[in-house]
């Protein structure tokens, strides 16, 4: 009897389990942290520190060596895409702000919005006007990080506090419409390593290990398991070359994607840097591939400014899109 019972409840339970998140597995795909990250053709395992490394190699934020507040925001889009095409292709193509964080010496505190979508679906391609399904989601990320050397490396880690809301309006013919509205809170933590060997710098990164979101009446939601490994040659004094290579894991690694990013650094004067890059899941085609440029300015007061672009293609469209990043530091209580 006892096993007939502990057959039945383990049986039935999976009746009772919680659905999915009505959401695309590339739903926290989206974003920008830092313009010169994207300039340089989004490098980020091995490359010099932006105030965006908590969110990108936490191991680099062991170079920090001032205060400073940091925002990157979207500037200007050029597409003739319909808008939500592109916010499926990038969930925050159209929020301003894309990274916040406030940098010390010991590390940082960030704030990263994760996803801005809204969508419809059709649930039945034989009847779309009347048998869809309306969903609109955000989720956002705040955290804090930081990194410490050890020989000729570094490593780092950073945790954020995830949270976010859903809703869902289902139509169906014949039926009442069907409304479900959600929050949803979790973790994510990132883990980041540096290794120096002579010109070079060696990157490993981790993200989202783990990254989660529990609902109440949607199940866990989970964000792609990120892998990265690069690498940064010092060409020459004034330049720097940087490959990464990225796997994704999606729906709990039932799919994975690659990735490939490729990326310079010219530093032309003390004030004045350039840099372009490519990357993409496909960079032989032009869908699978966005190219990008960008440069930034420092001022002698520690002031910098920092402007990058990039330039892809969906659905036969050709897209520009326009970042800003702006690095103000201050002078903390105590100082000299």
């Amino acid at each position: 009897m006892k096993k007939l019972g502990f057959f039945f409840i383990f049986s039935v339970s999976p009746l009772y389990a919680k659905p999915s998140a009505p959401l695309p597995d590339t739903a926290h795909d989206g974003g920008v942290y830092s313009t010169e990250t994207l300039g340089r053709g989004q490098t980020m395992a091995s490359n010099p520190a932006t105030p965006a490394a908590g969110s990108e190699n936490p191991a680099a934020l062991s170079e920090s060596r001032t205060n400073a507040t940091y925002a990157t925001t979207l500037v200007n889009t050029s597409s003739n895409l319909d808008s939500e095409t592109e916010q499926l292709s990038d969930p925050l193509s159209g929020k301003v702000l894309q990274y916040l964080s406030l940098q010390g010496e010991k590390g940082t505190i960030f704030f990263e919005p994760l996803s801005r979508l809204k969508y419809r679906e059709v649930l039945d391609p034989n009847s779309p006007a009347t048998d869809y399904r309306d969903v609109e989601y955000e989720a956002n990320a705040i955290g804090i990080g930081g990194g410490e050397k050890f020989r000729s490396g570094s490593i780092g880690l950073s945790i954020a506090y995830l949270w976010s809301s859903i809703g869902v309006v289902e139509h169906r013919t014949g039926s009442t419409d069907s409304v479900t509205t959600d929050t949803a809170d979790g973790l994510r933590m990132n883990i980041g390593l540096r290794y120096r060997t002579g010109p070079s710098m060696w990157g490993l990164v981790l993200q989202n290990a783990p990254g989660l979101l529990w609902g109440e009446d949607y199940g866990k939601e989970l964000l792609p398991f990120r892998i990265r490994l690069g690498n940064t040659v010092k060409i020459s004094n004034r330049m720097l070359f940087s490959a990464d290579w990225e796997r994704r894991y999606y729906d709990e690694g039932s799919r994975a994607e690659n990735y490939v990013y490729l990326g310079s650094e010219a530093f032309v004067s003390q004030s004045f840097v350039l840099r372009a890059g490519l990357f993409g899941s496909d960079i032989d085609h032009s869908e699978g591939r966005r190219a990008t440029i960008g440069a930034s300015f420092l001022a002698k007061t520690g002031t910098q400014i920092s402007y990058a672009m990039e330039i892809f293609e969906e659905s036969n469209e050709k897209v520009k899109r326009s970042f800003v990043s702006l690095v103000a530091p201050f002078q903390a209580s105590g100082e000299d």
